[in-house]
């Protein structure tokens, strides 16, 4: 009797741990990963961190903009989201509070050089797109000991691909996607830091 009571509460203990209301759906949600690497004048990696991020409100409109046609005239490639901005904001807002925008990643970052690279060409799959490795340089994207803090995924209005400073703020063109609060590293003089993100739509 007493095996029988034993096999009974292990499986009444197994059916409590079963969640009531699992819901597959809670499981699917959008997300960046940005990967930063600091690595001194050898190529040699110094450090390495890989961070999840949300998607602020613009940059979720200006995707569904961009994916559905809703009788308005579509925006062109030349105003596409292709950029990333690093800051050396600590602790940007724009990575916990989803009404950051460009201006207000422009405004935290004191920065006074040229932060950002701009028409990156995306590598698009199934549900992602990714930038590859992006490098940022001291003395080129921001002066020596500079601590970055995050980054932002924006648009560069006409800056096209070379270093330059801020987000693009310009009505009608890309606005800010995303910006993810990094591990705070400090680039020193040689060194560089290697930064990937990627946008998954799941």
């Amino acid at each position: 009797m007493l095996k029988y009571l034993g096999f009974g509460l292990f499986f009444l203990a197994i059916f409590m741990l079963i969640p009531a209301n699992t819901d597959k759906s809670d499981s699917l949600k959008m997300y960046g990963i940005a990967t930063i690497v600091v690595k001194d004048s050898s190529g040699n990696i110094l450090f390495e961190n890989v961070i999840h991020n949300i998607v602020v409100d613009t940059g979720t409109a200006y995707m569904l903009d961009q994916t559905f046609g809703d009788g308005s005239t579509d925006v062109l490639d030349a105003d596409q989201v292709d950029t990333v901005c690093v800051t050396n904001a600590l602790n940007p807002a724009g990575a916990t509070d989803d009404t950051e925008t460009a201006t207000d990643f422009n405004n935290e970052n004191t920065l006074a050089s040229t932060n950002c690279i701009g028409s990156i060409s995306f590598t698009t799959g199934t549900g992602s797109a990714t930038t590859g490795a992006l490098t940022f340089s001291a003395g080129t994207h921001f002066p020596a000991t500079t601590t970055i803090g995050g980054i932002g995924i924006c648009g560069n209005g006409a800056n096209g691909p070379v270093p330059f400073a801020d987000c693009d703020t310009t009505p009608n063109q890309a606005p800010l996607l995303a910006v993810v609060d990094t591990t705070d590293v400090t680039v020193n003089t040689g060194e560089s830091v290697d930064i990937t993100y990627t946008l998954n739509l799941d």
